[in-house]
């Protein structure tokens, strides 16, 4: 009822006020606050005041507050005796020592708008209680009011940094993301009391579309062993982990509890990584444990037999365990701590591991395998030298009893080595799939250019190769691209685009004067084919950049291609067809008609919010060189706010 009396008599104030101009053509100051901008709506978000507390591990009676209230800009704390604070997350020193104090937060936003907390603070003497910075993956959580929710769980020696959720999430507005390439962790520090019991919960969540879906999280003792160089070396430092795979709702998280001894370490760190699944975690959380013996995590990789595919290899990764109880699904048992079974008939069987420790504690973890005969696909071609558009393929796949041939142009063929003829000049992926005994299946792919002539290649122009690592996806398009790549089968080769360019002296320069990576994000949200989505390139700081070098004809027409999408208004995305490799912008800043450009166009239609609309781009250029550089930019693409998002990138000759 104030809010609305409020409004009242401001909208009667500016009424007489109006009034008064009309009558004496004089109003002097006539608004008392600014009115607001257009197209604005009313606060109906009202703040919440919420707040945790611990002692810090110098003195019990120090308490360390964090402040979790919402919508909020203002904060009065009363500690009680008339002591207060106007810090966002004060510390305060309980004088009196142990004992229960109820501590009141005050939080308000800008408008006056006020919401009031009273929480009693228990100050004992006791184990410490550890702090997890970031726990919930919100940005601006850290004590000073900064940090992107994953500033905190960053370790480049054990993998890339993970990334962050808006959807599915269990607490507030973000959580952690893990990709299902298996290249991501989570990595963070924290100070612990040695010798003592603590409880480690979060809550986590993967899809359901993976043959092996898991997530590891781990409490490492970094005072005895760390530092950890590599992933290798952390197995050995492991306190306590727990291996987790629900997969029952995707859209829902489940909570997960470790308990671990911290022993003689007094900074323990949370390691937590996937299997080849995407997953989520969220609202990590750490309590002093119970007296007493901790209980054993029971966990297991499985790896199949190369030589015999009905044989699995179990390798144990339980901890605080002692002996081993091994259920195969079958009929078959083992108490071996990591034993091999050789089962009798491809089926699917759920793997059953019971760990217990000496002092009569167990756990059970279950994996659910399906056996397949493995396969692998491959392939030979050789063109006709009488006739250009005739090929002949040769099988070189293993573990076969069936080939599918799809050729690129509408035809396919089932068996062994065939022939084809294509109709017209183009390129076409050919791709071959062989199945397994069991219906596993394995795909090869080659690009073939059917021409009698010269035909521009633009590489990876689709974004739909080096899949299997995503950083490497967008390599084609790095203007310092990496000497090696992943290929999709899993292994590392080298890379096809370094031999061709490597123009590190843009590449200083961009960093200089933008930020720190000029290669543009691989993202899975390209452009529809078939009604799905295909990989793409995404543009989400004003650093980002498509460079590749392409070889052209001198003085030939060509048309250039692009889809793009920009989630803002006002992003635009400028293209330059260049005849040269530059070192700097700053010609191509000056002039669009710069001796280096041959052809400049600058796409400023393309913003959508449905994200199965891109729109393409087209315009022609006569190549002044046997050379040219595909060379894009969105300078206004700043954040994940205003993304700009790019595939299908083409160059084809004139007719």
């Amino acid at each position: 009822m104030k809010q609305e009396k409020y409004v009242f008599h401001k909208a009667m104030r500016i009424f007489l006020c109006f009034s008064i101009v009309f009558l004496v053509s004089s109003c002097e100051d006539p608004f008392e606050f600014e009115l607001p901008e257009a197209n604005s709506i009313p606060d109906t978000i009202f703040p919440e005041a919420n707040f945790s507390y611990a002692s810090t591990l110098e003195d019990f009676r120090t308490v360390k507050f964090t402040n979790l209230s919402t919508e909020s800009v203002i904060y009065a704390w009363d500690f009680g005796g008339g002591n207060t604070s106007t810090a966002k997350d004060p510390v305060y020193t309980f004088e009196q020592g142990e004992g229960t104090y109820p501590v009141t937060l005050t939080a308000s936003d800008a408008n006056g708008v006020s919401s009031t907390i009273t929480v009693d603070v228990e100050v004992v003497e006791g184990p410490f209680q550890p702090i997890i910075l970031e726990a919930g993956f919100e940005d601006n959580t850290l004590p000073d009011g900064s940090g992107d929710g994953r500033d905190s769980w960053r370790n480049s020696d054990l993998g890339g940094v993970i990334q962050i959720t808006g959807s599915p999430v269990q607490f507030g507005t973000q959580g952690a993301k893990l990709p299902n390439d298996e290249s991501r962790i989570g990595y963070q520090e924290i100070a612990v009391e040695a010798n003592t019991n603590y409880d480690l919960r979060f809550w986590y969540t993967m899809l359901d579309n993976a043959a092996d879906p898991w997530i590891t999280v781990s409490v490492l003792g970094v005072t005895e062993f760390g530092p950890f160089p590599d992933r290798e070396s952390t197995a050995a430092g492991t306190l306590a982990s727990v291996t987790v795979n629900d997969t029952e709702d995707p859209s829902a998280y489940v909570e997960q509890k470790l308990s671990f001894n911290s022993g003689e370490n007094t900074v323990v760190a949370i390691y937590f990584f996937n299997g080849p699944v995407e997953a989520r975690l969220d609202n990590f959380s750490i309590d002093i444990g119970a007296e007493g013996a901790v209980p054993p995590s029971a966990g297991f990789n499985v790896e199949q037999s190369e030589s015999n595919y009905l044989e699995y290899a179990f390798s144990n990764t339980s901890t605080n365990a002692t002996s081993y109880e091994w259920d195969f699904g079958d009929g078959n048992t083992s108490t071996e701590e990591s034993p091999t079974h050789v089962y009798a008939s491809a089926d699917e069987y759920t793997v059953t591991l019971t760990a217990s420790s000496e002092f009569g504690l167990s756990t059970t973890f279950s994996k659910t395998i399906n056996i397949l005969a493995p396969v692998t696909a491959g392939f030979t071609f050789q063109v006709d030298p009488d006739d250009y558009r005739s090929y002949s393929f040769t099988d070189a796949s293993e573990g076969a009893v069936m080939l599918l041939w799809e050729f690129g142009d509408g035809y396919q063929f089932t068996g062994m080595n065939p022939t084809h003829t294509y109709d017209e000049d183009g390129e076409y992926t050919v791709t071959l799939t062989a199945y397994s005994e069991t219906g596993n299946t394995d795909v090869a792919t080659e690009k073939l250019v059917v021409a009698q002539g010269f035909v521009v290649q633009v590489l990876n122009g689709t974004f739909d190769e080096f899949t299997n690592n995503t950083s490497d996806n967008a390599d084609a398009w790095d203007m310092t691209p990496n000497s090696t790549v992943v290929d999709n089968d899993g292994n590392e080769v080298p890379s096809p685009y370094r031999e061709l360019w490597n123009n590190s002296d843009l590449n200083n320069y961009i960093d200089a004067t933008y930020c720190t990576n000029e290669q543009p994000n691989s993202t899975s949200d390209g452009a529809f084919e078939n009604g799905s989505k295909t990989r793409g390139a995404k543009f989400s700081a004003s650093c980002r950049r498509l460079y590749q070098v392409v070889q052209v004809e001198q003085g030939v027409e060509y048309t250039f291609s692009i889809d793009t999408r920009s989630e803002a208004e006002g992003i635009n995305t400028e293209v330059f067809i260049l005849n040269t490799e530059i070192t700097t912008e700053a010609g191509i800043d000056a002039s669009k008609t710069d001796p280096a450009i041959d052809a400049y166009y600058d796409i400023t239609n393309d913003f959508n919010t449905d994200k199965s609309m891109f729109t393409t781009t087209t315009f022609t250029f006569t190549a002044s060189s046997n050379k040219v550089v595909i060379y894009a930019r969105a300078l206004n693409a700043v954040d994940s706010s205003n993304e700009v998002f790019l595939d299908n990138v083409k160059i084809v000759e004139n007719e």
